[in-house]
């Protein structure tokens, strides 16, 4: 299968081995293990969702408190989810950090791999042509959910026009979670780098372990899947539907 979901841990493999090959006698540390759900989570905001989205698209826009036409949140554009980097990467070097198991030196060794993670997901958003969805949180949530039920569905991919779908849900959901509670470049930056992680990790983490044949590596990415997932969008997997070409979540 040479789909959108298997080609960030496919970029990430060959990042990690070009990394490697000039450190003769070491080996590159993989970026596919056990984290603390607790490490992705940045400050209290979620994008807001509303069960009411799949009964107005077959609305009439609303009048506004002044009379004057509504705009539907669903028809706004991508760019009130995107976003000005301010500095470098800073999520890869925390999520090194709280992991545990590892020595300084391992986790040193830990930092360049998640950062490759962001790159692998930066040059897969050019491979397929959508420059758009770099610095924006719509894309970036809407590839973590991807990735989530991926692995909560064993495989299950969404269709391109559900993954749109999805998109244009998450970004109205984003407008409006950021009416509720502010937020600067800076910390939109976080959030980003954050969900692209958890993202590119879930997937990581279930196609190594269906590829290598160890079905622990499945759970942890189901696992944390499942986490982020109620977390990060208030979103339990039994809730969302499929409808065709649309997704939604009740």
């Amino acid at each position: 299968m040479n789909s959108f979901l298997r080609t960030v841990p496919v970029m990430v493999a060959g990042f990690l081995l070009l990394g490697a090959a000039g450190l003769e006698g070491e080996q590159p540390v993989s970026p596919y293990r056990h984290y603390d759900s607790n490490a992705f989570i940045h400050g209290n905001f979620k994008p807001f969702f509303q069960k009411q989205w799949k009964a107005r698209l077959s609305q009439e826009p609303q009048p506004g408190p002044g009379g004057e036409p509504g705009v539907s949140p669903l028809l706004l554009p991508l760019s009130v989810s995107s976003f000005r980097m301010v500095t470098d990467p800073v999520m890869p070097k925390r999520l090194s950090e709280r992991v545990r198991e590892l020595d300084s030196d391992q986790r040193k060794a830990l930092e360049p791999a998640l950062q490759q993670l962001l790159q692998a997901y930066d040059q897969l958003l050019d491979q397929q042509d959508q420059p758009q969805l770099k610095r924006n949180l719509a894309g970036a949530f809407n590839y973590f959910f991807m990735s989530s039920y991926y692995a909560l569905k064993n495989g299950q991919e969404l269709s391109g026009p559900q993954q749109q779908s999805m998109l244009v849900q998450i970004n109205a959901a984003i407008a409006m979670g950021l009416k509720e509670r502010r937020l600067s470049d800076s910390d939109k930056q976080e959030l980003y780098e954050s969900v692209v992680l958890s993202g590119s990790l879930i997937l990581g983490l279930y196609n190594e372990g269906r590829d290598k044949g160890r079905p622990e590596l499945q759970k942890e990415a189901r696992e944390l899947a499942k986490e982020l997932l109620e977390q990060t969008m208030g979103i339990r997997i039994d809730k969302v539907r499929l409808d065709g070409d649309s997704v939604w979540i009740d």
